[in-house]
């Protein structure tokens, strides 16, 4: 990593940690704003006319949430539209959905990070989203969480289907993030524990899968821009850790999702629990598309340079750790 990588990186955690110490909405504007034009030089440092074209894209989203971020906060202190509270509060949900990349304001999302490399879609995928949530958790009140279940159940189902017609790694990844944002919203509207509960359980599965991404070496095969472990050991785990992420039990990622089912049952919200419960099973469906397209690989076409070993012992603690707490 070069110096002004470190640099810049230090800037994305620092914006990020303003807003998580902030109080007032002022601040968290400022601590993302920092966040984002410190993220920008990182998506792209290797000048690459894909990667350059991507940040580009994600800073012109970006600064139309700000923007709409910041029209909703002078609005709620202008005397003249502060009565609009249902409007302001919309406002801002609105433009924190679109800087989240949940649905219908999704579009974005796998065209981003299918121009960037792994280290970048990591970031992306989990340290950029925390913001976002946090400012979710301070400004919604009781009387938005309608407008916010119907974005986490458009966001489950999109995150299904939309990932079901796409060839790209990447791509599948930015969808299955789509899909994971529906539960996480749902969770917000039950418990904030139960939402960052879920949100560090997805943040743990995703970077270990994809630091195996990112550590492996990847040979192009007919899926674009795929990744294929290089070791026989390399692919077991990555099922395994796919399996997590898609929430099968008895791996970790099915322990936030049925603490939100029993939630959601509890609550008689059974219309959003179907919904979140199909967009799973669709997602487990690519899932184990992505494994075949890993069996079906010809061993002679693998790579055979081995991975390091931390990744390993992330993922294996990801995926064994749950089922041993069942004997």
């Amino acid at each position: 990593m070069t110096p002004s990588s470190l640099l810049f990186l230090s800037s994305v955690m620092m914006g990020t940690m303003i807003s998580m110490s902030s109080s007032n909405w002022l601040y968290l504007w400022m601590g993302m704003e920092l966040n984002l034009l410190s993220f920008i030089p990182i998506m792209a440092h290797s000048n690459k006319l894909q990667e350059t074209m991507g940040s580009i894209k994600y800073f012109m989203i970006q600064a139309i949430g700000s923007g709409l971020m910041l029209t909703a906060g002078i609005s709620s202190v202008n005397p003249h539209t502060a009565s609009n509270q249902f409007i302001i509060s919309s406002m801002f949900i609105m433009s924190m959905c679109l800087k989240l990349g949940t649905a219908p304001f999704h579009q974005w999302l796998p065209h981003v990070m299918s121009s960037l490399p792994w280290s970048s879609c990591l970031l992306l995928a989990t340290w950029q989203k925390i913001s976002p949530l946090l400012m979710l958790v301070f400004i919604t009140p009781n009387k938005m969480t309608l407008m916010i279940l119907i974005t986490a159940g458009l966001s489950a189902l999109v995150g299904g289907v939309g990932g079901m017609n796409q060839s790209q790694m990447r791509a599948l990844m930015a969808y299955s993030s789509i899909g994971h944002m529906g539960w996480m919203l749902t969770a917000l509207t039950l418990s904030i524990s139960l939402s960052l509960f879920y949100f560090s359980v997805y943040i743990l599965i995703t970077s270990s899968l994809m630091f195996m991404f990112l550590k492996t070496n990847t040979l192009m095969s007919q899926m674009s821009n795929s990744v294929i472990p290089s070791k026989v050991t390399m692919f077991y785990l990555t099922a395994l850790i796919l399996l997590s992420l898609g929430g099968l039990p008895p791996f970790l990622g099915f322990i936030p999702k049925w603490l939100i089912m029993y939630s959601l049952t509890e609550d008689n919200m059974i219309g959003i629990l179907i919904i979140l419960i199909s967009g799973s099973m669709i997602n487990l469906f690519y899932y184990f598309s992505m494994m075949f397209n890993f069996m079906l690989t010809p061993q002679q076409n693998l790579l055979t340079q081995a991975p390091p070993l931390w990744p390993l012992i992330i993922t294996s603690t990801v995926t064994i750790l749950p089922i041993m707490t069942l004997l």
